[in-house]
């Protein structure tokens, strides 16, 4: 009998697929039959991925070893390093290989799985703690293995655990998945808004499914109208199939709209601009015509290695970016870690132990308390094009003083490299103080980028990632408005740019508001060019204004 239930938010697009089930803790894990043949190959892939893990805890350990208070941690990745060498663990994995003719990765959830409950049957209450030392261990394992496969099977999966990071949607869309459910989240957390980017169908805050589902079981995901059903009846399959078919159609519809002009009805142009994550986005904003990358977030690049980016690897990174636009403008938003613990733990574990991210050392905060961060990367980022086609952004700013001070280092690297076309550095306008001072910020800033995502968030005080409390994220408030308006203001008093970035920008119920506010530009998740295009090209100005 079929299972329905509702969920807080989603990414558009309705598919089905069979569940694959993660715990809070679990690492996304492909699991499928392999060919006899195949067996010898296995087996390298699961040799080749101890050797990288112990390099990896090696490199730890050398790091560890420059800091004195963080030394007590190398008896623990010592004895990791043991495990790893461990002659049983390589010979129980290898034998599941060989006797049930599966994947390596399945084959070491299992074993794995085996060692942790004899661990836990031991009676010596130190070998018992020891069942969480065996936990990572295969953990790293795994961690080497997934970063190099995809999901596989005869059926598209369906990720379903109880939450996500933006670093794992990245991955299930590289790994092949054709959706995911969070029972966790609100309507505008940062996964969520990651996977929108990706076209990858996904809800959030889908409550009773994860202890209702098991792995294999088929499920009908519907984010057009945030719900889900488990195992279909055959009633049900056939409407999904027509769902599925009317979305299509719409959706090629809206392609008309690709590669025409972003102005309203009258003529005024409002450009549409991509907020981006990662380089391969770019290609979907291009394909809907985008007018330019109105935020490229540089995260990413930092959250994929176990080290910090080089000047010359940021460089190259963001020279393929700027290559691949072409002529297009691209602003970069300087690192803003956020709340993400794991960039937290890799750039802050030596001095900082704040109990909340979201408001402590975060954004330009941050890099000015780390010059030598904030250095690397704008020599970066002013090294990857000749031109005034690169602008950058700066997150999370609360004074004055903090534009001054990333303004003084962009020209003291301007003359080191003898840059000598002028570089526009923009002011996030992302928390209520820089909204109340912008007629100050607007005098040491080139442009304003209102982040409306965390301008909702911080002004209404609502985790907007909490499910519990999204029912008072409401873009709509007075206070809201009146914080977008007092910005817009002042830049348009000290005529400079002004763009719309986030959500909010992508909600056609406020295109025209935006329109008659003569807002510079919209900045949004490429998905939503071409519906907030089609909008535009409906509405008028209520004041008549031709450019």
């Amino acid at each position: 009998m079929s299972v329905h239930g509702q969920a807080v938010a989603g990414s558009g697009g309705i598919v089905c697929g069979a569940i694959q089930k993660l715990d809070s803790q679990d690492q996304i894990i492909p699991e499928y039959g392999i060919s006899k043949a195949q067996h010898t190959a296995e087996k390298k892939r699961f040799v080749d991925a101890i050797t990288q893990a112990s390099r990896h805890i090696q490199k730890e350990m050398d790091a560890l070893r420059e800091h004195p208070q963080a030394k007590v941690l190398l008896p623990i990745l010592e004895t990791h390093l043991m495990m790893l060498s461990d002659p049983e663990l390589r010979e129980s994995t290898q034998r599941y290989i060989e006797e049930k003719s599966i994947n390596v990765e399945w084959a070491l959830k299992r074993c794995m799985a085996d060692f942790v409950q004899a661990f836990a049957d031991m009676d010596d209450v130190y070998l018992k703690s020891r069942k969480a030392d065996i936990e990572q261990v295969g953990k790293r394992i795994l961690h080497e293995l997934t970063d190099k496969t995809n999901i596989k099977g005869s059926v598209p999966a369906i990720i379903v655990a109880q939450d996500f990071s933006p670093s794992d949607i990245v991955s299930l869309w590289r790994m092949g998945a054709i959706g995911f459910v969070a029972a966790q989240g609100g309507k505008e957390g940062h996964a969520l808004i990651v996977a929108r980017g990706l076209g990858l169908t996904g809800l959030i805050g889908a409550q009773g499914l994860f202890a209702q589902a098991s792995d294999g079981d088929e499920l009908i995901l519907d984010a057009e109208h945030l719900c889900w059903t488990l195992r279909p009846s055959q009633q049900e399959r056939d409407d999904f199939k027509k769902k599925q078919a009317q979305l299509a159609a719409e959706q090629d519809a809206l392609k008309a709209f690709a590669h025409t002009p972003s102005r309203s009805k009258d003529g005024y142009a409002l450009p549409l601009l991509a907020n981006i994550e990662f380089i391969e986005e770019i290609d979907i904003a291009l394909e809907y015509g985008v007018d330019g990358i109105g935020l490229f977030r540089t995260e990413f690049l930092f959250m994929q290695s176990d080290t910090l980016p080089s000047e010359d690897e940021q460089t190259a990174y963001y020279q393929a970016i700027v290559q691949r636009v072409g002529n297009l403008p691209v602003t970069f938003r300087l690192l803003d870690v956020g709340a993400d613990k794991l960039a937290y733990a890799q750039l802050l574990f030596d001095d900082y132990d704040g109990e909340n991210p979201a408001l402590g050392l975060r954004g330009v905060r941050m890099l000015l308390h780390k010059p030598k961060l904030l250095r690397t990367q704008l020599r970066a980022i002013l090294r990857s094009s000749p031109s005034e086609q690169v602008s950058i952004l700066v997150p999370m700013v609360t004074s004055v003083s903090e534009m001054q001070a990333v303004r003084t280092v962009v020209e003291e690297i301007q003359a080191e490299l003898k840059i000598n076309h002028a570089v526009s550095l923009g002011c996030m306008i992302e928390v209520p103080s820089a909204a109340l001072i912008a007629h100050d910020l607007a005098n040491v800033s080139d442009f304003f980028s209102i982040g409306s995502n965390d301008l909702v968030q911080y002004t209404l005080a609502v985790d907007r990632a909490d499910e519990h409390v999204s029912y008072l994220y409401d873009a709509n408030h007075p206070a809201v408005r009146q914080l977008i308006q007092m910005a817009v203001d002042a830049a348009q008093a000290r005529h400079i740019p002004i763009t719309i970035c986030g959500e909010l920008a992508a909600d056609t119920t406020w295109t025209q508001t935006f329109l008659d506010m003569r807002i510079s530009a919209l900045s949004m998740t490429s998905r939503n060019i071409l519906h907030v295009r089609k909008r535009l090209q409906e509405l008028q100005a209520k004041t008549s204004i031709i450019s």
